[in-house]
């Protein structure tokens, strides 16, 4: 079955190109990779949940997290030392 995932950080092209190769290499089939559309989605063949948690684990590893995924709170200021 197709299972599509809302990812975040797509930004162009590359991204998409990056994540089709690494789900190739996985051994995903029908990967399908939507920068345009808002969310961000990615889908591909699943066997399985264990191939899904697969898929989910590999973006992440290549620095795109899921919508579902917990964003880290940031401080209201970050302070900076340039000198």
């Amino acid at each position: 079955m197709i299972q599509t995932l809302e990812v975040r950080d797509l930004s162009c092209g590359g991204c998409a190109v990056t994540i089709r190769t690494a789900l190739d290499i996985a051994g995903f089939t029908s990967v399908k990779v939507n920068i345009l559309g808002s969310p961000h989605t990615v889908a591909a063949e699943i066997e399985d949940d264990n191939h899904l948690e697969l898929m989910k684990s590999v973006l992440r590893e290549h620095g795109y997290p899921l919508l579902e995924d917990e964003v880290p709170e940031l401080p209201d200021y970050v302070e900076y030392d340039f000198s």
